[in-house]
């Protein structure tokens, strides 16, 4: 998957970061990952979801079994 289908693909409405609050949900940071970004889950309130694998905008996308749509 390249950077475009990445960027396009849905991404779990549950997934913060810092960024989210700034921009607001749109912003890129939460459809490819930044190097200087944090990621957490907003129903866990950690960086792991609720099937305790790690967040980040590459994995938190309909695969999951935490995943919740917008």
């Amino acid at each position: 998957m390249d950077a475009q289908e990445t960027a396009s693909n849905p991404v779990c409405r549950r997934l913060r970061t810092k960024m989210y609050y700034v921009a607001g949900r749109d912003h890129p940071n939460l459809r490819v990952s930044s190097p200087t970004a944090q990621y957490w889950c907003a129903h866990t309130t950690t960086v792991m979801g609720l099937d305790e694998l790690p967040c980040s905008p590459e994995t938190c996308r309909s695969h999951r079994s935490c995943f919740e749509s917008e």
